[in-house]
């Protein structure tokens, strides 16, 4: 599954656990983090914490760039 969120391609499988991968969609780079949920939780869980780690990201280059 992939969706789409601010400016970032999450890319989400399924198994046992959910996995998602962020894809900075400017430049097509993959951010050196995942976001995970474990067997007991759900898919949502997994889509919350990877929107968590792509504002976490946002957040960090608004700092870096003084804003």
């Amino acid at each position: 599954m992939k969706l789409d969120y601010r400016g970032h391609e999450i890319h989400i499988t399924g198994g046992e656990t959910w996995s998602a991968e962020l894809i900075e969609r400017r430049s097509g780079a993959l951010l050196p983090t995942k976001a995970t949920a474990a067997a007991t939780e759900q898919l949502g869980d997994c889509i919350a914490r990877a929107r968590a780690l792509v504002d976490l990201y946002l957040e960090g280059g608004r700092r870096r760039n003084g804003d």
